[in-house]
């Protein structure tokens, strides 16, 4: 009798996998595109061979039938007794150029290679074909199990993620400009100013937006926030509902920085801008209104790094740090750890960031220095423990499935080995 069972994948989309109960030394999956034939699904049952249905839909076939493969060589093993590494693609006349355009990106990305054809029913020897599949040096399942490791909710976020396009820096800046929302309206909590920070080094000003809970009165702890956008993208306007909430719930004051950019403004133009508006801050505090003993420098990404970049510049020269470092998955170390070689050609989910984006992104950021040992202010996660000496407490959270998993848990370590208090979260996923 022929096992049917139906399982979710991500983004809304189901397969059906049919199975024979009869033992085999060697089992295989074999994916039909387009499916929907659970008569031919079932006549092309042999002994070893498990069936997956993929239901493609007209306007994400090819990200559909991604989406599958993924979950089947992560669940490969568990569910099915199966090879992740060996597995066969089988498409139909309606959808024929779909397995041919999925292999060449499991190509790309450096994963096993799949056997790429046309559907035909009661195959005999489409076992022997897949068992014939070259050995593949490297991982079988995917460098990063999402199927396995983030809940279904989420997986459905992913698929809204950027698609990256990791062919240049301005490949990689189009795609992040595809899925970057449109300015926030402003809360009727929070009241928004933009200005500019005024440099006397022939340096251009800094444009900074403030936003203030209404009706709060007195001098406000403030938090210095940087945007992500690993060092080549982003800006003011993609943090504001974010910083709208914070303003509002927590009662503070926060200031976003709008830091100059590479390719264009290598190291250390970012980092010097944030050192003028934190000058800047504490020497207009009472102007300001915020607190000076109750100041936050924070940031996402490479703006959580600027920000730890920040303190480590501010133990160099002297000047007062905050009192905390709000990390949220800092990119710090130019070095490549493993969890984010792990995710080379996109391996795991196309959302997620990638091997390729990091070179380029620190290769612009880095400039002249890339290829060297850069210093502890341009990529902190080279610190040595002297340098983070008397640098401020840190907060770090980051999600397991981060490509940056691994630079943060160094950076967390050394952190305290230098005696600086931190607090570390990994969330699951």
């Amino acid at each position: 009798m022929t096992g049917i069972d139906s399982h979710e994948v991500g983004a809304g989309l189901s397969v059906r996998t049919f199975t024979s109960p009869r033992p085999a030394t060697s089992r295989f999956l074999v994916l039909v595109l387009n499916g929907d034939h659970p008569n031919s699904c079932r006549e092309l049952i042999a002994d070893g061979l498990v069936i997956v249905e993929v239901p493609t839909r007209p306007r994400s076939a090819l990200d559909d039938s991604d989406r599958a493969l993924q979950w089947a060589r992560s669940v490969a093993t568990d569910l099915f007794e199966a090879d992740p590494s060996r597995i066969a693609v089988l498409d139909t006349p309606e959808t024929r150029p779909l397995a041919t355009a999925l292999a060449e990106r499991v190509q790309a990305r450096k994963e096993p290679p799949i056997l790429a054809e046309t559907f035909r029913s009661a195959d005999v020897d489409l076992h022997a074909r897949i068992a014939a599949l070259p050995a593949f040096d490297g991982p079988a399942e995917p460098a990063v199990a999402v199927h396995r490791r983030i809940e279904p909710a989420t997986l459905d976020q992913l698929d809204l993620l950027t698609r990256w396009d990791t062919t240049s820096i301005d490949t990689v800046r189009g795609s992040y400009a595809e899925v970057t929302p449109p300015p926030t309206p402003v809360s009727e909590r929070v009241e928004r100013v933009d200005d500019a920070v005024p440099s006397n080094q022939g340096q251009p000003d800094v444009p900074v937006r403030w936003y203030r809970p209404r009706d709060i009165t007195g001098p406000l702890p403030a938090i210095m926030y940087f945007h992500g956008g690993a060092y080549i993208m982003g800006g003011l306007d993609e943090n504001d509902d974010r910083l709208d909430r914070i303003a509002a719930d927590i009662g503070c004051a926060v200031v976003s920085v709008d830091y100059r950019l590479a390719p264009e403004n290598p190291y250390p133009a970012g980092l010097d801008d944030a050192e003028l508006v934190w000058r800047h801050i504490l020497a207009n505090a009472d102007a300001l209104g915020v607190d000076p003993s109750r100041l936050v420098i924070g940031g996402a990404s490479a703006g959580a790094g600027l920000a730890t970049a920040l303190c480590i510049r501010l133990a160099e020269v002297g000047l007062p740090q905050p009192a905390l470092q709000l990390l949220v998955y800092p990119m710090l170390d130019d070095r490549e750890h493993d969890s984010l070689r792990a995710l080379e050609g996109g391996a795991g989910h196309r959302g997620l960031w990638r091997l390729e984006a990091e070179r380029h992104s620190w290769r612009a950021y880095l400039g002249e220095l890339h290829d060297t040992a850069p210093p502890a202010t341009a990529a902190p996660g080279r610190a040595t423990l002297d340098e983070l000496r008397g640098t401020a407490p840190a907060f770090i959270g980051i999600g397991d499935v981060d490509a940056l998993l691994d630079s943060n848990l160094h950076y967390a370590a050394q952190l305290s080995r230098a005696g600086t208090p931190v607090e570390l979260h990994v969330y699951p996923g």
